[in-house]
């Protein structure tokens, strides 16, 4: 638990010195679209929107795994059932 809280603190100490030093402002053209904005949030949003990207892109799987789990979870139970109730006729 303190080792996570560290490492949580180191890593926001350096997202922080991050900031500070990155924070000349750029231009962001898109098509018609331009933001102008500090580069250390460019570079934060860039980073959120890719975590979202991929956070969307692996839920699917995720849930077809977990489904599949609790599918194969019920036919072992039935089968320990059964392999128990064909032990007690011996």
């Amino acid at each position: 638990m303190q080792l996570q809280l560290i490492a949580a603190l180191i890593i926001v100490f350096l997202i922080v010195m991050f900031a500070v030093q990155n924070a000349v402002a750029v231009s962001v053209v898109f098509f018609l679209w331009r933001l102008d904005a500090s580069l250390a949030v460019v570079i934060a949003a860039c980073f959120g929107l890719g975590a979202l990207i991929g956070a969307l892109v692996t839920v699917p799987t995720m849930l077809r795994e977990r489904i599949s789990a609790s599918r194969l979870h019920k036919q072992v139970d039935a089968l320990r059932a059964e392999n128990d109730s064909l032990r007690a006729l011996k």
